[in-house]
């Protein structure tokens, strides 16, 4: 869920794009990614200290638990790309439209290149199997959230979009501070790869980016469209942590129970 180029590490103490605050006494509106970001502090907190991001900080996360939450992640990527892509085509100005355009591109062939590497690596699935993986109950859920913000307005889809970056970065310097305290750092860890790019200086820059959007569009929305703004960032934040969670749960379709017998 990440668009990397090269390993910067961050801190821990802060989230790795930190929102611009006002002053609060100056009468203006808050920036919508400081209320959006103040509002999730508890499902921060709550990803924070997961067992999974603890055990893949620590190099304790089985193979077989990080593969499938890379196979859904090469899964929801697919339909994330399409989500940017339809932004797009509402985005207000040029600029907006080109990085939207450019993040689809990116999750599709430069995202699902590193899923395919590590899942044909050490699973020896193809790239034609990883990409025809079926998406779990809890990745169908989170897409169907976005394609449903996607069928609302502009600014809505934007911060539906958002938590993919801004929580991705955050835990990036989560991930990063906590290996390094491990014996040997990311020396010899079965991840370092993979924890390297949550730190990607690109990422950060691309998730300053997608928060100026989302600032932007919310100062052209009345009252209600904003609380649709935050609703929709707060639900993919939840999905967010549902995501990493199913890394240790497989969540799978239900089967139907079976037949009652008919009694003569």
């Amino acid at each position: 869920m990440s668009i990397v180029t090269s390993v910067v590490p961050v801190s821990a103490e802060t989230p790795a794009v930190t929102p611009a605050r006002t002053a609060p006494d100056d009468g203006a509106v808050r920036p919508f990614t400081e209320e959006a970001w103040d509002r999730i502090a508890g499902w921060r907190d709550a990803v924070d200290h997961m067992p999974f991001i603890a055990a893949l900080a620590d190099g304790s996360l089985p193979a077989e638990a990080f593969a499938f939450y890379l196979a859904q992640d090469a899964a929801y990527l697919r339909e994330y790309s399409r989500v940017l892509a339809r932004a797009a085509q509402s985005a207000p100005d040029p600029a907006a439209q080109g990085f939207l355009v450019r993040s689809s591109v990116s999750a599709l062939e430069v995202e699902t290149a590193l899923h395919r590497d590590w899942l044909g690596a050490h699973t020896g699935l193809a790239a034609g199997d990883v990409a025809a993986v079926e998406a779990s109950p809890v990745t169908a859920a989170y897409t169907g959230h976005l394609h449903a913000a996607a069928s609302g307005s502009y600014a809505e889809t934007i911060a539906a979009l958002l938590p993919c970056y801004w929580l991705y970065a955050h835990v990036g310097g989560v991930l990063v501070d906590l290996a390094r305290r491990r014996p040997g750092g990311l020396a010899g860890h079965p991840y370092a790869t993979w924890i390297g790019t949550y730190g990607d200086e690109g990422f950060q820059v691309a998730t300053r980016q997608a928060c100026a959007l989302a600032d932007d569009a919310a100062r052209w929305v009345s009252p209600d469209q904003r609380e649709r703004m935050l609703r929709a960032f707060e639900i993919s934040s939840v999905h967010e942590y549902l995501f990493f969670e199913q890394g240790l749960t497989h969540p799978a379709w239900p089967t139907p129970p079976p037949k009652a017998e008919t009694r003569g």
